[in-house]
């Protein structure tokens, strides 16, 4: 069945979006802009953050082993899940993780929190934010 009959139906904008998505579903956009994070491999769960400018990309996250913010909110001072940085401005970090549903942010240089921009799985962070989530089957 072709889509011709209905992408004529379609604007041109919402045509190439829909263009654009398709050569990114056959890999066109594995570039340099893409990161894949979080990645689950058997040894742990491969976490990255693209920033070419930043000094101090850390995780911080609500896994049982991020002992810090056991019973603590997340602060502009929590200092865990140091990453270390790649050449190509890729920062990461492997953290062993079983199963569980995780929320997780990244703090870069200690002065702003991120999501992860390459997780599109956000959740509430009860005051009024969101978390990047993870869930680990």
């Amino acid at each position: 069945m072709s889509i011709a009959p209905y992408s004529s139906r379609l604007g041109p904008v919402v045509r190439s979006a829909l263009a654009s998505m398709a050569v990114c579903l056959l890999g066109a956009c594995a570039g340099h802009d893409f990161v894949r994070s979080p990645e689950l491999t058997p040894e742990a769960v491969v976490f990255r953050y693209r920033d070419s400018s930043a000094h101090l990309v850390q995780v911080a996250g609500s896994w049982q082993s991020n002992f810090y913010l056991r019973g603590r909110d997340w602060t502009r001072d929590t200092r865990v899940g140091r990453m270390t940085a790649a050449e190509d401005g890729v920062w990461e970090l492997r953290v062993p993780l079983g199963p569980g549903r995780y929320e997780y942010l990244f703090l870069v240089d200690g002065r702003f929190w991120a999501l992860d921009p390459a997780n599109p799985q956000r959740a509430p962070d009860g005051a009024g934010g969101l978390v990047s989530l993870l869930v680990v089957p």
